[in-house]
């Protein structure tokens, strides 16, 4: 008994000085990936800019893109930095005050209970937005932290912005400058899970080489996809105005709108920020547009962390970025993904990474 404990024991040092190194390597990999980080007191933000006018630029044609986070060290904000700096995006990270119990009290009238994260979740994008009101951009695209995309989503935006022009009566020599035509919508909104039609819907189609057929799509919210897939012969790609998606993944706003939407939604006491969007947008309170399919997608992580002894304890010394990296990792409708090209994970083919094969590797 006395040896086979013994022997237990050596295995699990054995296991934890192999994790510990293994760790290390990565960990040193990881820092020197990401030297070309700027940071200030309350920022942080990729520096591979490649800057220049139009929505293929270093923030895709917007005056910022920021991210929604109250924790930078998280694998969702490492691996959204490693996909920005593949992709040569410039995003900035403010770091989010943690929404306190007091602060939820006084904007729901409700003592903050079990589920109330919504509620933060919403409180954290009014503050973001008004951080961005701060600043003096015209536009801003606000990224959810799990947030993913294509390696060509710079091409992507692109074709988005050619497509606001082609079914307009602006001349294209003013694109670079104008690159969505911002003047014509409150909330432009390519990053959803899917949507609903408002009335007086206009659909305009483009051509995107590097979307994914619908028959490889899936919506969590309706059959839409679904019924594009049995179209013959299939339609292309689409931008919808007045339309009134959900799950707020990815979605740009004006300066002007943005201080009318902080209001509002304060005075409303809306506690889902998605959901508030949705109905502004179904009840055609805001004009929305967006690109359907989307552009921007959650990236998922199979699992959550384990409990039990001898897990935990690897856990604790590999850290989230450690724990992420073990395991099965996909972002439905984008096939290449930025964030598994950027850590070099999934399945190595040669157009690049592709993140989980099979049934998670985008397609369904």
């Amino acid at each position: 008994m006395i040896v086979a404990a013994n022997r237990r024991s050596w295995s699990i040092a054995a296991v934890l000085l192999l994790t510990t190194i293994w760790t290390y390597v990565w960990s040193a990999s990881w820092n020197a990936s990401t030297q070309n980080f700027a940071w200030s007191k309350d920022t942080q933000t990729s520096t591979t800019a490649q800057a220049g006018p139009g929505a293929s630029n270093d923030t895709l044609g917007f005056g910022a893109i920021y991210v929604l986070t109250e924790n930078t060290t998280t694998w969702r904000v490492q691996g959204l930095i490693q996909a920005a700096n593949l992709t040569g995006l410039q995003i900035q990270v403010p770091v989010q005050d943690h929404i306190s119990d007091e602060a939820v009290l006084s904007h729901t009238g409700k003592e903050p209970a079990e589920g109330c994260g919504h509620a933060r979740a919403l409180l954290n994008h009014l503050s973001l937005l008004e951080t961005f009101l701060s600043s003096d951009h015209s536009t801003a695209l606000i990224f959810e932290d799990d947030v993913d995309f294509s390696i060509h989503i710079r091409s992507q935006m692109s074709l988005i912005s050619s497509a606001f022009y082609n079914h307009s009566a602006q001349t294209p020599e003013t694109q670079h400058l104008d690159p969505y035509l911002h003047s014509t919508w409150d909330i432009f909104w390519p990053g959803h899970f899917g949507m609903q039609f408002a009335d007086n819907v206009d659909i305009f189609h483009y051509k995107d080489p590097h979307a994914l057929p619908w028959t490889h799509l899936t919506s969590e919210f309706n059959n839409y996809y679904t019924q594009m897939a049995e179209t013959t012969p299939p339609v292309n790609q689409q931008l919808v105005l007045n339309v009134a998606p959900l799950a707020t993944f990815a979605y740009a706003i004006t300066r002007s709108h943005a201080a009318k939407l902080v209001s509002k939604l304060r005075s409303d006491r809306a506690e889902k920020f998605d959901n508030a969007l949705h109905v502004e947008c179904k009840g055609l309170w805001q004009r929305c547009v967006a690109p359907v399919p989307q552009v921007f997608h959650h990236h998922q992580v199979e699992g959550e962390k384990s409990l039990s002894s001898e897990e935990g304890t690897k856990e604790e010394v590999e850290g989230d970025l450690g724990w992420y990296m073990r395991r099965h990792k996909w972002t439905y409708n984008v096939e290449w993904s930025a964030r598994c090209n950027a850590l070099e994970v999934g399945e190595r083919l040669e157009e690049g990474w592709r993140c989980r094969p099979g049934k998670y590797n985008g397609m369904m």
